[in-house]
């Protein structure tokens, strides 16, 4: 996970996760059967495929990981890491959509 982000952590967990904690989710490493728990927070549609985005549930230091939804057969949707040669492109094109809704964010106030 090379291009987590970091946030600063100023309660960012509580704004992330609602009160009754709908929107965490709990991923097992395949390898090492180790769990680990992440806040749904966004998902979003880059070049015909879908990602969702999580928050790692660390008080101290909560970071964003992204990894690519996958619908099966069944409709069943898994999660997956993204392919390294993916990552740059993906996070890039997340990072625009952030800042294209707070310029618009700001627009707004004015």
């Amino acid at each position: 996970m090379d291009n987590e982000k970091e946030f600063d952590n100023d309660g960012i967990l509580n704004e992330f996760v609602d009160d009754d904690m709908d929107n965490v989710i709990t991923l097992k490493d395949e390898e090492t059967g180790e769990e680990f728990e992440f806040a749904y927070i966004d998902n979003f549609e880059f070049n015909d495929k879908k990602y969702c985005v999580l928050l790692t549930m660390d008080d101290e230091d909560p970071e964003m990981v992204i990894f690519e939804e996958i619908e099966d057969e069944n409709g069943e949707i898994t999660i997956s890491s993204l392919d390294e040669k993916d990552e740059d492109p993906v996070y890039d094109y997340y990072d625009s959509l952030c800042d294209e809704y707070l310029d618009d964010e700001d627009e707004s106030e004015e």
